[in-house]
């Protein structure tokens, strides 16, 4: 080997050692942790899957019901453009003719069984980021809550947007969504974990997926009506399908990311939090007594949820 090759080995090397030095212990290391014990893949396929199979009738029998085309709520959200939203509009009966299909019939139980598998799939995924136990049917009334929510923004989502992007253009637009999404998701998960977790964790998760979210739907905006009619034009009306499945797909993954985002950002702000108390001794008098037991108290609110034993309950932090 030249000495030239063996100087480009040893460079390698070191910057390998660098790395690895680099990513031990770093957030990136954290997360990918979380990701890999979530199982981040698969959960994002079989969320979107449920999704499809059960959100999404629910979904379009509300939009009937409300006289609301499935069509123009999901243009709405996705950005399609008019082509794009009349290759998609093939896909679906009209509004009266679902309505009056379904109201009065046993479809309507099946289409609210639909909402709620697809409200305890999201709880799943919650459960699993934050490590809580499952309730089974103590959940219930909570997930009906969640459904009611996802109904009733829905329902203002559609009558304030349009006045936004009147009164400030995409901007204005852009900025009234992440706070609309980050409360959304913050609310959403405060109603399925039944405070199970500390709200400052909730705020962190709700952040990250808030501002994810956003961000995916300025891509999709862009690109999604494209790959309609892409797929429209390549496999006939099933390539809607496959296109609205690329969709959920990407709300499954950031669901579950921005979840293990919140997780591994408190965490390390709790671990950060106790390292500076522990490396600034207090002199033993009255007031540091107060404010030592003032940062055991906030320690003690960092506590991370543990799953507990099978059929026991896990170990929750105090909601503060």
């Amino acid at each position: 080997m030249k000495a030239g090759d063996r100087w480009g080995v040893r460079r390698a090397r070191q910057a390998t050692g660098w790395g690895q030095k680099k990513y031990a212990g770093s957030v990136a290391e954290d997360l990918w942790r979380r990701l890999v014990s979530m199982d981040v893949i698969n959960q994002g396929m079989v969320f979107a899957a449920t999704l499809l199979l059960c959100l999404f009738p629910f979904l379009i029998v509300i939009s009937a019901l409300a006289g609301r085309s499935v069509v123009n709520v999901l243009a709405r959200y996705t950005g399609l453009n008019g082509q794009a939203a009349a290759d998609a509009d093939h896909l679906f009966a009209s509004s009266a003719a679902t309505a009056s299909a379904v109201a009065g019939t046993a479809s309507m139980v099946l289409f609210v069984l639909g909402g709620i598998a697809a409200a305890a799939a999201l709880l799943q995924i919650y459960e699993r980021a934050f490590d809580l136990p499952h309730r089974g049917m103590k959940d219930i009334p909570r997930l009906l809550a969640s459904l009611a929510l996802l109904i009733g923004t829905s329902l203002l989502t559609g009558w304030a947007g349009p006045g936004l992007r009147h009164a400030g253009g995409l901007a204005l637009l852009a900025a009234a969504g992440l706070v609309w999404a980050t409360g959304f998701w913050w609310l959403m998960m405060r109603i399925l974990l039944a405070k199970r977790v500390p709200r400052r964790m909730l705020f962190f998760a709700a952040c990250a997926t808030g501002v994810l979210y956003v961000a995916m739907e300025v891509v999709f905006s862009l690109f999604f009506s494209a790959m309609v009619i892409s797929d429209e034009k390549r496999y006939g009306p099933i390539g809607v399908i496959f296109a609205l499945l690329s969709y959920l797909i990407a709300i499954g993954v950031v669901v579950i990311l921005g979840a293990a985002v919140g997780f591994v950002w408190h965490e390390r702000w709790c671990r950060n939090g106790d390292a500076g108390h522990l490396s600034m001794p207090e002199p033993p008098t009255a007031a540091a007594r107060t404010r030592r037991n003032s940062t055991d108290t906030r320690s003690a609110g960092c506590a991370v949820p543990r799953r507990g034993r099978a059929g026991t309950p896990g170990r929750t932090a105090p909601a503060w």
